[in-house]
């Protein structure tokens, strides 16, 4: 593609920073064309449950994995276009292959400025403008704020079931302090809410060109959505309650000059073609779903092990002797790569301070009374658990909505006394080898073998398994006593390892003491993630697995129809092998803890 043509997923990459566009031109990474780039930010966006580590990159991807969730995306676009040919009429134009929508360009300072409108339509009196996401709605219902004591929210829904902001029925809404903040993270490129009125701004920009006056929407997945399990010749049916959209046009107007001045600050940029370092800053999207794909090369200067990148709650900042508090990336520019290149004076969290010191000492940090008294309060036998998911943008069976967390999978390991636990004899195991609905088989197989005895189900980062098994408790009303029940039983490994306030508060430590993390090792790097505590208590890995992380298991399992039998044995094998670790890890983390 020329440098002369800026496409929207082209500015959306080039806006980071100045050095960006002449690295994009030196290194060539693997082009994604601007449908393809969307779709994967929707995907990754709307990921829960699937840590960061285990989504891979844009430069990574393998075009399989999107060619997995590209049918779901191109049918969000479908029920888009037919919910607004439903509501507004007119004549709509749209289509699910780039390029094949309505395309509108516009010449700036010798540049071509492009973009392809998702949905267009047009009726005798308006002209409407769709992008439509594959995400939820929750994100902008769940953007309030109190008020003397009373909940506002940023958006009203109208009669059609479309949101709009409060302001626009009710100016007395600008004059609220809070209402402004929340709304101000909406044309924030680098937040979540923010990131797709952005992406809407610049074509209202390169639109303007042509259509002075439309009306600007966002068509996203409706979150309050549940599918009543209707199927016509094999497929799901929807109704057009399944998507929301979101009148952001007095947004868009507004931001107008800011998208000029970025616009004219990429074509400067490309002009100039210079890849001089540049400050480091948020626009990195470091550990964020959205993180530069040229990270390696501008952080490249941190070490393997210890940088200031690792101190655990470091966006809050670093307070000086003085009370100054500092941002990390004005430390970083002021030449700050390693924990120890902080001033001692500068710490304030206890748990950097340990950090700073396991850094410099070589030592790990161990809080024997903690982690043992922790250990104490686990019954046996212990059931080691661990689900894996499917995050389908659309909801598959009935009960779900979209991006339901749809279980298929879960391993079981069974401990019944301390280090007594066979890897092969004690575990158990559930998947399902089709797409047919096997959840209620699933929680069956759950409900058998986590047996009435008051043994700890034991987890790592409970939060995700303990909303699985509420939505089946909601589910499968005949076994909610029992789902319930285990719920009340899980314990979180996590909290030995880390620490967790309530646990320790009600084992009679103060509050302090309570919040310090038990145990620290430089090699976690900041992070508890299971694949970064797994090595310093166990010789297992993860590495040469044919599944090795959430997000091979995902696509692994929503292949299974594009597969031979002979793949999809191989992959069904994989899938236990990779889950089976996951809870055997547990076992092996836990028991070393014993032993310290």
């Amino acid at each position: 593609m020329s440098e002369m043509n800026i496409t929207k997923s082209k500015f959306m990459e080039y806006v980071r920073c100045n050095r960006y566009p002449a690295l994009n031109k030196m290194y060539r990474r693997k082009e994604m064309d601007d449908a393809a780039m969307d779709k994967f930010y929707d995907l990754v966006d709307s990921l829960e449950g699937i840590s960061q580590q285990d989504v891979l990159d844009v430069n990574d991807i393998d075009t399989a994995h999107l060619d997995v969730m590209m049918p779901y995306f191109e049918q969000v676009e479908v029920l888009t276009a037919r919910k607004v040919m439903a509501d507004f009429g007119g004549e709509t134009k749209y289509g699910t292959k780039y390029g094949t929508q309505k395309l509108f360009m516009r010449e700036h300072q010798n540049f071509n400025l492009m973009c392809y409108i998702d949905i267009y339509n047009k009726t005798n009196d308006d002209i409407n403008i769709v992008e439509v996401k594959a995400t939820t709605s929750n994100k902008y219902l769940n953007m309030t704020y109190r008020e003397n004591k009373v909940e506002h929210s940023l958006f009203y829904v109208d009669d059609q079931n479309i949101l709009h902001l409060s302001e626009t029925r009710d100016k007395s809404y600008l004059a609220s302090k809070k209402y402004l903040a929340k709304r101000k993270k909406l044309m924030e490129r680098f937040r979540d809410e923010g990131v797709y009125t952005y992406d809407l701004a610049f074509q209202r920009f390169v639109i303007g060109d042509t259509i002075e006056d439309a009306t600007y929407y966002l068509g996203v997945l409706n979150h309050a959505y549940v599918f009543d399990g209707t199927y016509i010749d094999g497929e799901p049916n929807y109704t057009n309650d399944i998507i929301r959209l979101i009148d952001v046009t007095v947004l868009v107007e507004e931001m107008q000059g800011q998208i000029e001045s970025d616009i004219n600050s990429v074509i400067e940029r490309i002009l100039e073609d210079d890849m001089s370092r540049v400050k480091l800053g948020k626009y990195c999207q470091l550990k964020k779903m959205r993180e530069c794909v040229y990270k390696d090369l501008c952080y490249d200067k941190f070490p393997k092990k210890n940088s200031i990148l690792m101190f655990i709650d470091k966006h809050h900042g670093f307070k000086d002797p003085g009370g100054e508090t500092h941002d990390y990336f004005d430390m970083i520019d002021d030449g700050m790569r390693q924990m120890e290149d902080v001033p001692s004076d500068w710490l304030h969290r206890k748990n950097n301070i340990i950090q700073q010191n396991v850094a410099t000492t070589k030592i790990p940090h161990i809080d024997y009374q903690k982690i043992r008294d922790g250990i104490e309060t686990i019954q046996y036998p212990i059931y080691h658990l661990d689900f894996e998911s499917f995050p389908c943008p659309l909801p598959r069976f009935s009960g779900e909505t979209p991006y339901t967390q749809s279980l298929f999978q879960f391993s079981l390991h069974i401990e019944t006394a301390p280090g007594v636990c066979d890897k092969e004899q004690d575990h158990y195991e559930f998947l399902a080898k089709d797409h047919n609905d096997n959840r209620k088989e699933l929680v069956e197989q759950l409900c058998h073998h986590i047996k009435d005895d008051g043994g700890s189900v034991m987890v790592y980062n409970q939060a995700f398994e303990k909303t699985r098994i509420k939505e089946l408790a909601v589910l499968f009303p005949n076994y909610s006593d029992t789902l319930l029940a285990i719920n009340e039983r899980l314990f979180d490994l996590m909290y030995i390892v880390k620490t967790n306030s309530k646990l320790y508060q009600s084992l009679g430590f103060d509050d302090e003491r309570a919040k310090t993390i038990n145990y620290y090792h430089e090699d976690l790097d900041g992070s508890y993630s299971i694949k970064k505590v797994l090595p310093i208590f166990s010789e297992l890995t993860y590495a040469g697995m044919v599944v090795g992380n959430g997000m091979q298991a995902v696509y692994a399992y929503a292949s299974y129809q594009t597969m031979t039998q002979e793949e999809k044995n191989k992959t069904i094998n994989a899938l236990i092998e990779y889950c089976k670790q996951d809870t055997w890890a547990m076992v092996e983390i836990l028991d070393n803890l014993r032993k310290i």
